[in-house]
This record gives C-alpha cells, sequence and structure tokens, in this order.
C-alpha cells in the first residue's frame, strides 16, 4: 500500500541521516577535532582516564603479591607528588629496613610504563616479579595525571620531567652507578630522551631496555590501528600528524639514539599490533649504526 510505501521511504532517510551524522562525526569533527586541539591531542596519546585495574589500593602493594613492596610518595620541583612502588629484590625482600638499600649493589631498574592504566596492571605487576626473582631493585612510578599522582595536565615534556624526578630521587638514595631504565611502549619514547638527556650531562645510566619501542610518534600513529580508516586519506599528515608537535608531543627517539652512550637492549614481538615490528626493527637498525 502507499502508506508502507512512505513508511519504508522515511524509515530509509531515518538511516541515512543517522549514518551521514555518524560518518561527519568521524570524518570530518574527528579529524578537525585531532588537528587543532592540543587538549584532544593529549586525550589521545595518553590515556589517564582508564584507570584499569579499579579495584586496587595502590598504597598496598604487598597486598597484589609483591614480597616486600612499599608506596611511595616522590616529591618534584614543582610541588607535585608522583604515585610509586619500591620493590626490593628477592633476598632483601623478607628484611625490614628504614631506608631504601639501593645501595646495597644490586642493580636499579627504573620501570616507565606505557599510555594506559597505572603501575598496578597485570602484565606490569608481572614484570615486576621476575625482575625481584632476579634480584634487582625496582621502582615503578605513575606520570602525573595517571593513577594517585598529581592530576595535572600531561605533554611529553612533563613526563620526560617526571622520570627524572624520579631518577633523582633514586641516585639520592646511592642507586645511581647501577641504575638501568626500562621503557615500554609509549614510555619508550620516554626513556630515550630521558637517557639522552643523562649522557648529556655525563651521567649515562648503566643500561636502557626499549619494550615494544618504536622511533617516532608521527609513525606510530601512521601504523596505529585507530588511523586504519583515515590513513589513506588526501590530507590524513596534515590532520593527524603535523600538529602532533605543537600540542607537545613528537617523541622522536629515533633522533635521542645517537646520543645514549649506554647500552641499549630491544624487545619486540613481531605480531604485536599496537606498535608494530617494523617500528622496533628501524629503532634496532639505529642503535647498530650508532
Amino acid at each position: 500500500s502507499s502508506e508502507r510505501r512512505i513508511s519504508k521511504f522515511w524509515f530509509l532517510v531515518s538511516i541515512m541521516r543517522f549514518v551521514g551524522v555518524i560518518l561527519f562525526l568521524i570524518y570530518i569533527v574527528v579529524p578537525l577535532a585531532i588537528r587543532f586541539s592540543a587538549t584532544v591531542q593529549r586525550h589521545l596519546i595518553f590515556l589517564p582516564f582508564l584507570r584499569y585495574p579499579y579495584d586496587i589500593d595502590l598504597t598496598k602493594p604487598a597486598d597484589l603479591g609483591i614480597e616486600g613492596a612499599v608506596s611511595l610518595r616522590i616529591p618534584t620541583e614543582s610541588k607535585m607528588e608522583l604515585g610509586a612502588w619500591y620493590i626490593p629484590p628477592k633476598t632483601l625482600a623478607s628484611k625490614k629496613f628504614e631506608d631504601f638499600p639501593l645501595d646495597s649493589g644490586h642493580p636499579v631498574f627504573v620501570y616507565l610504563h606505557g599510555n594506559s592504566g597505572s603501575r598496578a596492571n597485570g602484565h606490569r605487576i608481572e614484570l615486576y616479579k621476575l625482575l625481584q626473582e632476579l634480584d634487582y631493585h625496582i621502582i615503578t612510578f605513575d606520570y602525573r595525571g595517571y593513577a594517585d599522582s598529581s592530576p595535572v595536565p600531561i605533554t611529553e615534556d612533563t613526563v620526560v620531567t617526571d622520570s627524572h624526578n624520579v631518577i633523582r630521587f633514586v641516585e639520592e638514595k646511592k642507586g645511581g652507578p647501577s641504575l638501568f631504565i626500562w621503557g615500554h611502549s609509549l614510555g619508550t619514547g620516554v626513556g630515550s630522551r630521558v637517557a639522552a638527556e643523562m649522557c648529556q650531562a655525563s651521567r649515562c645510566p648503566k643500561g636502557l631496555i626499549l619494550e615494544s619501542p618504536f622511533n617516532n610518534l608521527r609513525d606510530e600513529i601512521r601504523f596505529h590501528p585507530f588511523t586504519y580508516i583515515y590513513r589513506y586519506m588526501p590530507f590524513f599528515e596534515y590532520f593527524f600528524l603535523d600538529g602532533m608537535p605543537s600540542g607537545g608531543m613528537s617523541f622522536t627517539s629515533d633522533t635521542h639514539i645517537a646520543d645514549i652512550m649506554s647500552p641499549v637492549m630491544i624487545l619486540h614481538a613481531e605480531d604485536d599490533a599496537v606498535v608494530p615490528f617494523h617500528l622496533g626493527k628501524k629503532v634496532k637498525y639505529l642503535v647498530l649504526v650508532l
């Protein structure tokens, strides 16, 4: 009947309008927001709002099965605080101590995590336990804006500054001579710059471990799963890549590597879906060449 045909017509119109709105948001609003809003850029690169796991008391790391772990508040020069844990070596875990015995002769690892979650993520806890079993000290922390650290805006400069503050804390506890930096994912971009700046100041870390590294943020965004539906569009670079430096984010490990005089170890899974394996190989080639 004519009424049914009319009803179907308006139903199709409604569907087309809905699809049109979705496509407008995806292909017009999102690219414009990423290009011109530093706030949007920061929230795409840093994901402090993904505070999983939610049901964990960060002040009680020992409850997570980490023997001897202690909760810390590390101050910064800007009067902010960073939530952190100190995890002793296995041979010291059962002992009580008034201060952190970072001068005990055991290597010290400062862990720089990726862009989501907190220092309490399950895979990170597994790494802490492994390093503890190998008899190493571990200092792990959350950048400002993450977890229980001071809730302030985040940029590349701020996460690098936070890392330097934690390393100075370690050095003040006499743990500097045997200090290693372990960065994972986005933390590799942080760790590469931190290690380069330390070497420029003639205080290179003992070593740098890069787990799932990328050569620079520009290439990481280009090959990230999120940008798959955009990367073949005209002006992809203009909307998604060119605005990142103005928002305070570059993470150019490929330029910092040249200043790192410490040994560098690279760990990367061939099937990594977030940080493509070939970006880690680019970092490897730079380490070998330099």
